[in-house]
This record gives structure tokens, C-alpha cells and sequence, in this order.
């Protein structure tokens, strides 16, 4: 194939591919649109383990004006956040002792007096009849709730007016909260008044393209302390490994993130399955337990050789049953699925390690391990916390109302590899792509099928091109034919000054012709003078009537020869001789003109050099013409006047 037809393929490929290639999804838009649509919002975390029942990496929050810096863990469940005030924060109304490390341990205080945008709604409940955060766990706080300003991460979107929750009490939130949820926060006694989550206004406002985020708490004893990560709609695919898996949201707002967890086995020094039967549980990161049936704790119990504290309420480890249980490398396998038997699943492992966590004062008197576990009073208790999200990737897309939950990679050094998730109201237009959370088994088709549309692009364009090009080929300009009607007319005699000759279109394209060699013509000089210096011509049949031409050759001083027309007389050998034509039977008579009609009085033509060199063509027909070159007669025509239009040549 031509280079060239390789070469404009490839060009025209190369201008077509970004008006309709791909994103990430494999939803073909035009690049335009990606370009100008909002991104998935990478929020840092602090860098900080901490926590009285951890440790847990927490992140970032600005609030107030001025800002203040203060950190929180991620809530999955809550719609609102919340901050430690610094008036009670850390007083003995809360402590019976004040901790020396209080204020650094509980995430920094936020001192809402110095704080001009801080504007107070009052003191609510966080739940109320058994409705509303963490309510099925029995949760009780009663805030000062207000609006203020927000600024997540070190450098991350911030927000007017956003519903803060003040916070004094050591439980059940030792450090404050991000809310990640969706729904509104409802103020009853205020008539009903519903403030906005943080997600939604940061979509309504364009800095992020949908109602998503995912979520991971992060783990301080893997690698060299790998800390949680938050995207707002995205996910980053080199933090877990990908699955088939997805699953519905439930319809309780409240506990939304339901999956249903078909089993739980063990592995250590011996081998047991710690749940057989499926249970509908929800996953929730506000809390850091694992809340199971009574039967499951007690399998957990005899698998770990663990036992609950009458007086903390908690499952204390002591440091020689803690040593144990690291050498054990115990691990604990979690099947979570969207159906309660086969279909699509996922594992989630959990090494001892993930429940090897430390609970401090207030929680208990001295720094102790504890085991986060506890049993569930009914199934509406369910619920996989906090630890189980050291090991799990948890994205969520309330748009779509899936949710992806996958295991977590680690890979030292993986670089990040981040996916924007669109909004469901662009899926079907020009800036839409496929969900990430729920659908990113999705992407590889994505990439088949956008390789599939490039290929045949190219193929298109190729093809094309070769077409177009065999069309140039067809219709390329090519030289007409000669017409033998012209060439053989009746009389065809070109005057040449050099040879003295005149040819018959007989010999036009022979040995004997203007383009033969001199030798040929020298030998024709020879034949024509040994047959008498006389030949008779053909007969051309014109109008009906024959008429007889004939030749006669003279010879002049230089001894060349001349020809002339029976009945014409001989003309000065210094000037070429006439040729008239008799057609149709009419007398055809030499021109005196001095100026050519219909000219307006034009000059005329420069006069031709006497005895000029030039060698007129022999294949120039005279038919048309207005007669010889003379030196008194301008040859310009009068068909085509100063005011006719002439065509251009396109």
C-alpha cells in the first residue's frame, strides 16, 4: 500500500480518536466535556493514629472563621459532623481525672467563641425513638448543633453553613466525625427545618460530579503503616483488589449499607467455621466493633481463647494471651454476597492483627488490649465496624444505590490510580460514564470495547482513502485521442520553411513525416525527383463532388523544393506561399484585413520574423482558422469578444 494512503489514514484516525474516545469507564464521550466536568477529590489523611479504641488513622477538618484545624475519624453512617468543643472538652465535668494529653488525644478542641460564622441551632439528640444515628446500637449524644464553615483535608473543599454537631462527652465518641452520608439532617423542633449534607452540597455546587466516596480505615500494622484513605466520587484501584461482587443499598436510610455475610471461618492453630448460617448485616465505620450473633461470639471465644470483661464490657487480652495470638498468625475469613446463597461473593480475611487493638482511658482505668467484638441484642444490632474496614475497600454511589466492597492490596510503593465516578443524571449524556461502585467489572469491557471502535476507525479510514484514491486514478485527466477525421482531412499541408516540404496527413506519424529522420527525407527528395518531379494526390470525396489536387514541384536558387497547387502560380521564394482551402464548393479568398472585426481596433500581432527558425508542430490543424500568418493580417479571432465571459479553469 502507498505511504501516503498509510500516512493520511493514520492522521485522519489520529483526529477522530479524542472526539470519541473513551474514559476510564469505557462510555465513549467527547473530550471537550471530560475535560470541563467536575473530578474525584483525593482527601489526604493526617498521618495521625490515635483514638482511645484504636489505634485509627484519622483526617482533617477546618472549621470556623478563622479556621481551625482539628481531627476526626470517617463516619459512613452519619450526615453531619462532629467536633469536640473546647469549653467542656476537656474538663472535669467530663473526666474525673483530665488526661495530661487531652486536647492532642480527643483531635485538637474547636473553640466555637472565636469563630465569626459559628451560628447555633440548639442542643438535639443525635437519634430519637430508635430512628436515627446509630440508634439500634443504643447511642446516645445530645450535641450542640450549628451551622458553620467547613474545610475538609488540609487543602480540600470548604463549605458555609454546614450542620456542625458539638461534642463534650468522652462516649460514645471519644474523637469527632465526618459524615459521609447523603441524607439531610432534620431538626424537628425547629418546624421541621432540613439542612444538607456535606456530599450533597459539595455535588450541587460542581466540586464533585456525584453523590459517592469511598472509604477505607487503613491499617498501622501493615507494611510500614498504611493510612486510610476518602475519595468523593472515586475510587483508587491500586488500594484493593477487584471482584465481581456488588450489591444494593437497603432501604433504611439509617443502615443503608446492608450486605449479606454468608459465612465466617477461622484459621490458626486449628480450623472452625464461626458462622454457617447467612445474616443480613449492615457496614458501618462510626462504630469499631464487630457486632454478631450471641453464637458467633461464642465461637469467636473458643477459637480465641478470649473472654469478656464483666466490668468494661469489653473482651480484655492480657499481654501473654496477646503474645500467643500473634504467633498463632491467627486469620478470620469473612463471605459477603448480595444474596443469601451462592452468586457473586467476596472474601474479606482479617489477620489477627486487625482485632489486636488498644482501649485507653476512659474506656478502661489502665491501657489495655481489647478484642473488638460484641454481642448483638437482636438483628438489627448487625453490624461489621471499624476494624473490619482495616482490611476492606467500602465504596459507595447513592445515585445508582450500589455499593462495591472489595479486599485491600498491599503493595509497597503502588502508585495511586484514581477513577472519577459520574453522576447517573450524565450516564446518558455526553459527560456520562459508568458507575465505579458497583460496576468495575465494567471497565475491562470498556477498554475492549473502545479498542474494538479504535480498530475499526482505522480499518474505516483506510479503506476510505484507497477507494479515494483509486477514484483519482479513474478520473485522472488523460490525453484525447487523436481524431483521424482531422488528422486525415482533405487536405492537411503544413508549410515548413527548413525543409521546403509539405506533408500529406498520410505520412503523419511515419518515417516519412516533420518528426522523421533527415535521412528519410532525403531519400523521399530523391524518390519524388527519379519519378519526374510530379505525384498525384488522393481524392477526398467533400460535399458530394470529387476534387482533384495535385502537386507541382519547382525548384528554387538553393535548389530545395517548392509545392504548389495546380492553378496557382509560383510565389517569391523569400516569403512563404498561401494556402487556400476550397470547401463546400466556394472560393476561398485571402483575408485584407487590416484590423480583425469585432475588435475594436486591437494592434496588431508582432510580425513574424522572416525566415524564423521555429518548427510548427505537424500535428496543428488549420481547419478553423482565418487563413496564414501574414505579415499585414492579425491572426486573433473575433468568436470570443472583450465582453464574453470566459470560463476560469477550476
Amino acid at each position: 500500500m502507498d505511504f501516503k494512503i498509510w500516512r493520511e489514514a493514520l492522521l485522519f484516525t489520529w483526529m477522530l480518536l479524542p472526539l470519541v474516545s473513551g474514559d476510564d469507564k469505557g462510555t465513549i464521550t467527547p473530550l471537550s466535556k471530560r475535560e470541563d466536568s467536575p473530578k474525584a477529590v483525593v482527601i489526604g489523611p493526617s498521618e495521625y493514629f490515635e483514638g482511645n479504641d484504636g489505634p485509627w488513622s484519622t483526617f482533617n477538618l477546618r472549621v470556623g472563621t478563622p479556621e481551625q484545624d482539628v481531627r476526626v475519624i470517617v463516619s459512613t453512617a452519619s450526615p453531619e459532623s462532629f467536633v469536640v468543643i473546647a469549653d467542656y472538652g476537656c474538663s472535669t465535668s467530663v473526666f474525673e481525672t483530665v488526661p495530661a494529653n487531652c486536647a492532642v488525644s480527643r483531635g485538637n478542641l474547636f473553640n466555637r467563641n472565636e469563630s465569626s460564622s459559628w451560628h447555633e441551632l440548639g442542643f438535639f439528640g443525635i437519634n430519637s425513638d430508635g430512628v436515627g444515628l446509630e440508634a439500634n446500637l443504643g447511642y446516645y449524644q445530645k450535641p450542640d448543633f450549628a451551622t458553620e464553615r467547613i474545610g475538609l483535608g488540609l487543602t480540600g473543599p470548604s463549605l458555609e453553613n454546614q450542620t456542625v454537631a458539638g461534642i463534650v462527652d468522652a462516649e460514645p465518641f471519644y474523637l469527632g466525625l465526618f459524615g459521609l452520608n447523603n441524607q439531610p439532617v432534620n431538626f424537628t423542633s425547629l418546624g421541621n427545618f432540613s439542612s444538607p449534607s456535606f456530599l450533597t452540597t459539595l455535588k450541587d455546587r460542581g466540586f464533585i460530579p456525584s453523590l459517592s466516596w469511598s472509604y477505607t480505615a487503613g491499617a498501622k500494622y501493615r507494611l510500614k503503616q498504611v493510612y486510610g484513605q476518602l475519595i468523593l466520587s472515586g475510587y483508587d484501584t491500586s488500594r484493593f483488589t477487584e471482584n465481581s461482587a456488588s450489591f444494593s443499598m437497603a432501604g433504611d436510610v439509617t443502615r443503608d449499607l446492608v450486605v449479606v455475610l454468608q459465612s465466617i471461618s477461622y484459621s490458626g492453630t486449628t480450623s472452625a467455621t464461626l458462622l454457617s448460617d447467612p445474616i443480613d448485616i449492615f457496614i458501618d465505620s462510626t462504630d469499631p466493633n464487630l457486632w454478631l450473633p450471641g453464637d458467633v461470639c461464642d465461637a469467636f471465644e473458643q477459637a480465641f481463647g478470649i473472654a469478656i470483661d464483666d466490668r468494661t464490657g469489653l473482651y480484655i487480652v492480657n499481654e501473654t494471651h496477646h503474645n500467643t495470638l500473634l504467633d498463632s498468625n491467627a486469620e478470620v475469613t469473612f463471605r459477603l454476597s448480595d444474596v443469601t446463597s451462592g452468586g457473586e461473593a467476596v472474601t474479606i480475611v482479617l489477620p489477627y492483627a486487625a482485632f489486636d487493638l488498644t482501649a485507653e482511658y476512659p474506656l478502661v482505668g489502665n491501657t489495655s488490649y481489647y478484642f473488638p467484638l460484641k454481642r448483638a441484642a437482636n438483628a438489627t444490632q448487625y453490624t461489621l465496624g471499624r476494624t473490619f474496614l482495616q482490611e476492606a475497600y467500602l465504596s459507595a454511589d447513592y445515585e445508582r444505590g450500589v455499593f462495591n466492597v472489595s479486599a485491600c492490596s498491599w503493595v509497597a510503593g503502588a502508585e495511586a490510580n484514581v477513577i472519577t465516578i459520574s453522576s447517573k443524571d450524565s450516564s446518558n449524556s455526553a459527560d456520562g460514564s459508568s458507575s465505579g461502585s458497583g460496576n468495575r467489572g465494567g471497565i475491562i469491557a470498556g477498554i475492549v470495547i473502545g479498542a474494538l471502535v479504535g480498530a475499526i476507525l482505522v480499518v474505516a479510514a483506510i479503506i476510505y482513502l484507497i477507494r479515494r484514491e483509486r477514484k483519482k486514478k479513474a478520473y485522472a485527466a488523460r490525453d484525447p485521442a487523436p481524431d483521424m477525421d482531422v488528422l486525415t482531412g482533405p487536405v492537411h499541408n503544413h508549410h515548413s520553411i527548413r525543409t521546403g516540404k509539405y506533408y500529406s496527413p498520410d505520412t503523419v506519424g511515419t518515417s516519412t513525416d516533420a518528426g522523421g529522420s533527415e535521412g528519410n527525407r532525403v531519400s523521399q527528395e530523391g524518390a519524388s525527383n527519379d519519378s519526374g518531379n510530379t505525384c498525384e494526390s488522393g481524392q477526398h470525396e467533400l460535399d458530394g463532388r470529387d476534387t482533384e489536387v495535385s502537386q507541382t514541384t519547382t525548384s528554387d536558387e538553393n535548389g530545395s523544393n517548392a509545392h504548389q497547387l495546380r492553378g496557382q502560380s509560383k510565389q517569391s521564394n523569400r516569403e512563404p506561399t498561401p494556402i487556400y482551402h476550397e470547401l463546400a464548393g466556394r472560393e476561398v479568398t485571402k483575408p485584407a484585413l487590416s484590423v480583425v472585426p469585432g475588435m475594436g481596433g486591437l494592434p496588431l500581432r508582432r510580425e513574424r520574423e522572416e525566415r524564423d527558425d521555429h518548427l510548427d508542430s505537424a500535428f496543428v490543424s488549420t481547419l478553423g482558422t482565418l487563413g496564414w500568418d501574414d505579415e499585414r493580417v492579425d491572426a486573433s479571432s473575433n468568436l470570443v469578444s472583450p465582453s464574453t465571459p470566459v470560463p476560469r479553469g477550476d
